[in-house]
Order: C-alpha cells, then sequence, then structure tokens
C-alpha cells in the first residue's frame, strides 16, 4: 500500500482543514470540529473517511444544501433528550453540539439521547463518541445516508450505509469500542477499487438487468469531476449477511423514524440525484436525512471505578484466551487506542484524496499546499 498513501504531519492536516473551512465561510468553531473529526479518522486508521471525506463537505456546497456560517440550535428538549436543527450546517457541527448536549444531561440523568436532522455529513463517528469516554461515559451514535446499499435480496438501492460508533469506558486495557458501517460498501470503495486498478473486497456489485453479483467496480463506476473519494455508482449494493441487513434496518429506525426531524433514507437524494443537480437539472436534499447521539454515564448506576475495572477484565480474558494456530485476538478499536496514546506527530493518507484537495478544494478559495504549508510553517516557527 505504500504507493496508495503518503506520510504527512498530523498537525499541518488540522491546519489546513481548518483554512480551507474558514475559506468556504465557516467559523473557527466549525472548522475546530471539521478538522478534529477528520484528523481522528486518519489516528484510528480509517482512511476513507480521513482526507477524503472533505469532498462530501465541497459536493454539499456545490448543491447548495451546505450552510457553512449556520449554527446548528436546540429546537426541542426535556431533562433527558433534546432534538437539535443542524439549519443545513455540517454533521461535523451538529454532532459536536448533540455529544456535548447528550453528555451534560447524562451527568444527571444517567441516560440522555440527542436527536439531530437538517444537516449534512459527518464524516467518521469515533471522535464524537470518544468526547463521552473522555468523561468515564458510554456513546453510541451514527446517522443515516444517501441510498447506498440494497435491501438483502433487492437490486435497487434504498438503505444507507451508515457510520456506528460505540465506546464504553476502560482504564488500563482499550475499551470496547465498536467503529463500523452496517453495509458493506460505499462510495469510497468503488472510487478506490478503480483508481487501484483492483476488486472489491467481495462480490457486492449487483448488476443493475442481470442482479448477479460481482467484484469488477469498472462498469458501474461514475466518477465526480475532481474528486477522488466521492463518486456515484449504478449498481445495487449487496449487504451479504441478514444480521447486517437487520441492524441497517434499526439504525434507520434510530436516525430517522424515532427522530421527530428525521427523514428516512429512501427520501433522500440519491448519487443520480446529486449528479443532475450539479448540472442544474434538479434539487437534492442534505446528504443525512437524520442522526442521534445517545449518552450513558455509568457513575449514576455505581462505582465508575467498578465499571471499569470490569472492563478492563473482560478485555484482558478476551486478549488472553486460545489462539487459533497462526492467528491473534484482535480487540475492535486498539489501534486507534493504542495511536491516541502514543500521540503520534504523523499519519497516513490515501494519495488520490491529497491532490483533489489541495488542487480542486483549495484551490477555489485561492489556497493551495504551496501556500498553506508556507503559512503553517511561518506559525510554527513563531
Amino acid at each position: 500500500m505504500a504507493d496508495e498513501t503518503r506520510t504527512e504531519s498530523l498537525a499541518f492536516l488540522r491546519y489546513a482543514l481548518e483554512r480551507v473551512v474558514m475559506a468556504a465561510g465557516g467559523s473557527e468553531q466549525h472548522a475546530h470540529y471539521v478538522a478534529d473529526a477528520i484528523s481522528f479518522a486518519h489516528i484510528q486508521g480509517k482512511l476513507n473517511q480521513g482526507l477524503g471525506v472533505y469532498e462530501v463537505i465541497d459536493l454539499a456546497l456545490k448543491l447548495g444544501v451546505l450552510d457553512m456560517s449556520a449554527t446548528p440550535e436546540v429546537i426541542d428538549e426535556g431533562p433527558a433528550w433534546a432534538v437539535v436543527d443542524g439549519n443545513r450546517s455540517s454533521g461535523y457541527y451538529a454532532l459536536n453540539v448533540m455529544a456535548d448536549i447528550a453528555i451534560e444531561k447524562a451527568r444527571t440523568s444517567g441516560i440522555a439521547i440527542v436527536y439531530g436532522g437538517n444537516h449534512n455529513d459527518a464524516g467518521s463517528f469515533a471522535s464524537y463518541v470518544y468526547k463521552a469516554y473522555e468523561q468515564d461515559m458510554m456513546a453510541m451514535t451514527s446517522n443515516n445516508t444517501p441510498p447506498l446499499a440494497a435491501p438483502f435480496g433487492g437490486m435497487q438501492n434504498l438503505l444507507s450505509c451508515p457510520p456506528f460508533d460505540a465506546i464504553v469506558p476502560s482504564d488500563k486495557e482499550p475499551p470496547i469500542w465498536a467503529s463500523l458501517k452496517f453495509a458493506e460498501f460505499y462510495d469510497a470503495d468503488i472510487s478506490e477499487a478503480i483508481l487501484h486498478n483492483k476488486p472489491m473486497n467481495g462480490k457486492w456489485l449487483i448488476d443493475p438487468e442481470t442482479g448477479e453479483l460481482t467484484d469488477d467496480a469498472v462498469p458501474y463506476a461514475q466518477p465526480y469531476e475532481g474528486y477522488g473519494r466521492v463518486w456515484g455508482y449504478s449498481c445495487g449494493g449487496q449487504i451479504e449477511s441478514p444480521r447486517t441487513y437487520a441492524l441497517n434496518l434499526w439504525n434507520e429506525g434510530m436516525t430517522a423514524i424515532a427522530n421527530p426531524i428525521g427523514v428516512p433514507v429512501h427520501q433522500i437524494s440519491d448519487t443520480d440525484d446529486f449528479q443532475a443537480a450539479l448540472n442544474g437539472e434538479g434539487e437534492a436534499t442534505t446528504t443525512v436525512g437524520g442522526s442521534y447521539y445517545m449518552c450513558i454515564n455509568p457513575a449514576v448506576f455505581g462505582p465508575i471505578a467498578a465499571v471499569k475495572a470490569r472492563s478492563d477484565d473482560f478485555i484482558s480474558a478476551v486478549r488472553e484466551s486460545k489462539t487459533r494456530p497462526g492467528h491473534r485476538i484482535r480487540i475492535p478499536g486498539e489501534t486507534a487506542y493504542n495511536n491516541l496514546a502514543d500521540k503520534s506527530a504523523t499519519i497516513e493518507i490515501l494519495t488520490n484524496h491529497w491532490k483533489p484537495f489541495f488542487e480542486n478544494i483549495a484551490g477555489q478559495y485561492g489556497l493551495s499546499e504551496t501556500s498553506i504549508r508556507s503559512d503553517f510553517t511561518s506559525l510554527d516557527q513563531a
């Protein structure tokens, strides 16, 4: 993968992202939220949720569905719940507002949930649950997405490929940390396969005419000009397991159906709608229909030290259990946990995400890698 990634300064990546967000009309706070979440994905090693995901912000701006100057606001609330209208801001801003409210309410209520809507993509959700972890709390959060997957046994994309993160407090061991998606692939996997001339990781592409499955993305890929991650595709997306399918449907219930301002996935614009809107042939919705953030404060129900001790004991038992020959037992989230503990100054970035960001996105604001790096170096030396 050496030719597919480049090693860069984490501090420079954050600085570059903040400069571009503010150039696009975002506040300093908004810029911090975007840079924090995208950088966090690189620390995790989730490179498709890293720099390239900024293309979704740029796409939403071009579609006219994102207002970088907007501020999410609470429109209804109770002692242990709230509803946040994103006001067409980014999900990065909305989810941080939602997380902070849920964490604060859970301090006394024990459990709190905040629903969000009328906002756009939020990237990787790991940084949002980590905010709860830093307060010795549990959290789970997600949003729905444009239609990117077909129902189990179907051919037409009517379901999200939603991000999902959940975390449990720990002490010395890595936390119980789920960071995944409830479908097999999304647009970034299509672009990766085409740009690096390789098959998909499974036969998950459903031919729209025959219903046959394939791992060859070439006949279905629909590039978006100037982007290296965000592409469309004309095939259906196979969900491989009934378990994933059930979780996908449950997540739609959490993000958009129980949500009083949620919009279910089948009412969100698909990739064809986005292409048409870019060409002035229609209008698009926001790129997210709804979201939720649930926080649980175990300290309300008993000593937090006991919770953390049980978590550590459990993870230790899992790690030290008997392994299959030639294998090791992996703990989900431990890479991110270890990287955060190490405070590494560098991260890996996919090469096909780097050029579009600096040339096609930053460039429209009169910025470039050279100019941003020069300003960054000047600040560093000051």
